[in-house]
């Protein structure tokens, strides 16, 4: 076996017992590994109806046939489970050193079924597999529960990947974390592991990655990495981390702010990464193998707000900034490291707290519903104390654990503050003038709900097959060219373009279910630095089996189908596939026009199904299927 490691683990948590299993060859040729074998283990293994929080759900986690080799920045991993926050397919994807721990003790993919009746932990070195009492790690932090497994085996070469206090207490947007920084937060992955009194997984591992063609691989590794370092964007993460998005967010006036009601926050110069750099950064750290080094340590020394943290990222900062009207770049900080430590995923904190900051505004709760807090636009101690009481689920934190659109249905009239779609609270977005609307479309349509990472910013204009159906020079303004400090994403993008966008997110799509099933890092695709044709030369040296770039989309497009199925089979249909209402309807603003044409809107739903194969509900067809080989999903789907 090459690439891959070759052997599965099945863990029946309810009778503690662990198989090993081999990775069958249709799996890995077609699906590819990480987030391509989960959804398909997905499809193939829950059923329709079941409950997320049930025994009956199994929970994944996988790596790639990639990770643990030279190859630059493929060092993530994937869990995946039926989500109990949307009741649609979920995942979540984390780095770390925890992925290539588990490829280097001879496994692929984990998969857990059933519920212990008492909380244990996973303990894999090499070939040695067992569950281990987790009773006097119940209750403890992620920080503290790997600080204690470390402390317990008397070794720190190992992977964690653990649940907080959130995770344990079923709170529907909680996370996994894997050393200490590194977040699985979307769709309540969290939950589903504390629903199985599973607090975590440990690998050790001593075995290689056997390469089938090594000196093809060292060559083409190397230039992956000289391609990398030399790319723009990826050297400007360097220094600055995605932090940098506040800056060219505010400048065009599409930073999401006070629930996605307007487009900028006053103090947004307090927010850049210029601002963290001086007061709060204190090194880079990069995950396994990346030259990158993107997470940006920071440490606040002093007042209220002193902490220290291992990755400020824009998906930490929004949540508790320009979401819930704050300037405060300290107390974001404060609020990352809680949300890390309790096991919460921010992005979900942040737009549930915002929600509830809204329906506050609007007269819908009072101080006898939040006990006694103070929920107005930029309170960082309620945050503070929100989300403590969330993960523990105290008080009014009850009703937000269940994330905004659970909450929702508790606080009557609050329907009209929702800014989630299927469920998922929307990362960061706000229709602007000059906001592109492939991203508008990429949140309505993508299978896990309000998620960025399923589209809308892999810039694939000049990509060989949008030239040829949209042509050149249209196809040149639809995709964003470089980045340029103070300035952002230029070179003639057409962001406000309709027609095409449709076609553009579907190659997106399958291009991100191949960088997610490979567990690479997505910055590598921005600018270049990577492309299809490179990881299939990396994905044949690797594991011996010729792969050229269009048949590694061809896996992604059926990957992304059977994610697809999945949601269909749950009764997902077009009504799904939309935006929150304040969104729709264009509205002229000192900032510019802001909002989405509905009908243009739902025009470019039309192309989009077109350029997927489905029908016009959205539901894959049985053509479709069966060019993807997946004839046997379309007889348990509704006939498109």
């Amino acid at each position: 076996m090459y690439g891959w490691a070759g052997q599965q683990i099945r863990v029946n948590l309810t009778e503690g017992e662990i198989v090993k299993e081999e990775t069958p060859e249709n799996l890995r040729l077609e699906y590819l590994g990480g987030r391509g074998f989960q959804s398909k283990a997905l499809f193939d293994e829950v059923r329709p109806g079941t409950d997320p929080l049930g025994p009956e759900n199994i929970l994944l986690v996988g790596a790639s046939p990639l990770v643990g080799t030279l190859a630059p920045a493929m060092a993530r991993w994937t869990v995946s489970a039926k989500s109990p926050l949307t009741g649609l397919i979920g995942n979540g994807s984390g780095s770390g050193t925890f992925a290539a721990q588990l490829k280097y003790a001879g496994y692929d993919q984990i998969i857990f079924h059933g519920q212990s009746p008492r909380p244990v932990y996973l303990f894999i070195d090499d070939d040695r597999i067992e569950l281990r009492d987790a009773s006097h790690l119940w209750g403890k932090t992620t920080w503290e529960t790997q600080d204690s497994i470390i402390e317990e085996l008397h070794r720190d070469d190992i992977g964690v990947l653990c649940i907080g206090p959130a995770g344990e207490n079923l709170v529907r947007i909680a996370k996994l974390i894997s050393d200490k920084v590194s977040a699985g937060g979307k769709c309540g992955m969290g939950a589903v592991m504390g629903s199985k009194n599973l607090k975590a997984v440990v690998a050790r591992g001593t075995k290689p990655v056997n390469i089938a063609r090594p000196e093809e691989f060292y060559k083409a590794a190397r230039e992956a990495h000289e391609r990398v370092i030399a790319a723009p964007y990826c050297m400007m993460l360097s220094k600055e981390g995605t932090i940098y998005l506040p800056l060219q967010e505010a400048m065009k006036g599409s930073a999401t702010t006070r629930n996605s009601q307007a487009g900028g926050l006053e103090g947004w110069e307090k927010l850049t990464s210029d601002a963290f750099e001086a007061q709060y950064a204190v090194r880079h750290m990069a995950c396994f193998g990346c030259p990158i080094a993107c997470k940006h340590c920071y440490e606040v020394k002093d007042g209220p707000f002193a902490t220290r943290g291992g990755a400020n990222e824009y998906g930490t900062l929004y949540p508790f900034t320009t979401k819930v009207g704050s300037d405060n770049l300290a107390a974001s900080l404060f609020l990352t490291t809680m949300c890390d430590q309790l096991g919460i995923d921010t992005h979900s904190c942040g737009g549930t707290i915002s929600f509830a900051m809204e329906a506050w505004e609007r007269g819908l709760l009072n101080s006898e519903d939040t006990d006694g807090l103070d929920l107005s636009w930029g309170n960082t101690d309620t945050m503070v104390q929100l989300v403590r009481k969330i993960a523990y689920r105290e008080g009014f934190g009850n009703i937000l654990a269940e994330g905004s659109k659970g909450a929702s249905r508790q606080i009557k009239g609050s329907e009209v503050c929702l800014v989630e779609t299927k469920g998922l609270e929307c990362s960061n977005f706000f229709p602007g003038e000059k906001e592109s609307k492939i991203v508008a479309l990429a949140f309505a349509t993508t299978p896990i709900g309000g998620s960025f990472h399923r589209g809308g910013y892999l810039m694939l204009g000049n990509h060989p097959r949008i030239v040829k159906a949209l042509g050149a020079e249209y196809a040149k303004r639809l995709g964003y060219i470089g980045y340029v400090k103070g300035v952002g994403f230029t070179g003639g993008t057409d962001s406000t373009a309709y027609e095409g966008q449709g076609l553009l997110l579907a190659l997106e799509n399958d291009m991100l279910a191949v960088i997610d099933s490979l567990e690479s890092c997505t910055f590598l695709f921005v600018e270049g630095a990577f492309d299809e044709h490179l990881f299939a030369r990396l994905f044949s040296a690797a594991t011996g089996y010729d792969m050229d770039g269009d048949t590694l989309i061809k896996a992604g497009e059926r990957i992304f189908n059977i994610e697809k199925a999945f949601n269909v089979r749950e009764g997902m249909r077009r009504k799904d596939d939309t935006l929150p209402r304040r969104f729709f309807g264009e509205k002229t603003t000192p900032r510019g026009v802001i909002g989405i044409n509905e009908a243009k809107f739902k025009a470019l739903i039309d192309e989009y199904y077109q350029a997927r194969g489905w029908d016009m509900e959205g539901i894959p067809t049985r053509k479709k299927l069966e060019e993807l080989n997946l004839g046997y999903v379309a007889e348990q789907i509704p006939a498109a």
